[in-house]
């Protein structure tokens, strides 16, 4: 019988964290504007568009060059301890994971299917917000941004995570049924060159534009069938 996996992103599909990122991102540009040359500040437009998918050094390098800056490394670098810090105490204010998650956990411990994480946020804001959720337990492996030399789209995180997993269950799982749940095209094209097939979540968006890049789409995790979720793993 066929042993599929399931791999989470993190920012979006566990933790409600993205308006947390976007806060964190505009603060550290704020403090930092008389050494960044000029205050810069990003839309949620422009953040969900353009730089959601990536880890805190490559969106803020991208952010700056979009703007016509040239920053050096140690600029980034002071940028991304900023936001790390306003990050690490806002962490709080999140009490549960998203509606759905832990849900979907519980049938994925019934049917005895593993999962993990692979995300482009640091380990530390994961765990602490696992650990505050109850469900740290829950995930065999957890790739994050300090593992991997590419973040997402790179396919580096998902075939790592992929192969952590594989090796935890002494190779029994299947990458051909197993399953990778992602909010962002990035994230998605990430996991599909990893070869791994996505589970879209719409989260308000247009299911219609979230179906050119998922394998399959559910508004939240709330809202997943899970006898088809099962189909969709090959578990039934």
């Amino acid at each position: 019988m066929s042993k599929p996996c399931v791999i989470f992103d993190f920012d979006g599909v566990i933790a409600d964290t993205e308006s947390l990122h976007l806060a964190a991102y505009n603060h550290a540009l704020k403090i930092l504007a008389p050494q960044i040359g000029r205050e810069l500040q990003i839309a949620a437009r422009e953040y969900f568009s353009n730089y959601i998918v990536y880890g805190n050094f490559e969106a803020f390098r991208n952010m700056l060059h979009d703007a016509g800056l040239s920053p050096t490394t140690s600029l980034i670098e002071k940028l991304c301890e900023e936001k790390d810090r306003i990050m690490d105490a806002h962490l709080g204010e999140l009490a549960a994971p998203l509606p759905g998650v832990k849900r979907l956990l519980d049938h994925l411990k019934e049917t005895r299917i593993p999962c993990g994480i692979c995300s482009g946020a640091r380990r530390a804001e994961i765990t602490t917000l696992l650990r505050a959720f109850g469900i740290l337990e829950r995930f065999a492996e957890i790739v994050t941004i300090e593992d991997v030399r590419m973040c997402k789209p790179d396919p580096e995180g998902y075939a790592l995570a992929f192969e952590k997993l594989w090796r935890h269950f002494d190779a029994e799982i299947e990458k051909e049924f197993s399953l990778v749940i992602e909010d962002t095209a990035g994230g998605a094209a990430a996991a599909h060159g990893a070869g791994l097939r996505v589970l879209g979540v719409a989260a308000g968006r247009d299911q219609k534009s979230i179906r050119a890049w998922a394998d399959y789409v559910v508004e939240d995790l709330s809202q997943l069938d899970l006898a088809e979720f099962d189909r969709w793993l090959s578990v039934r």
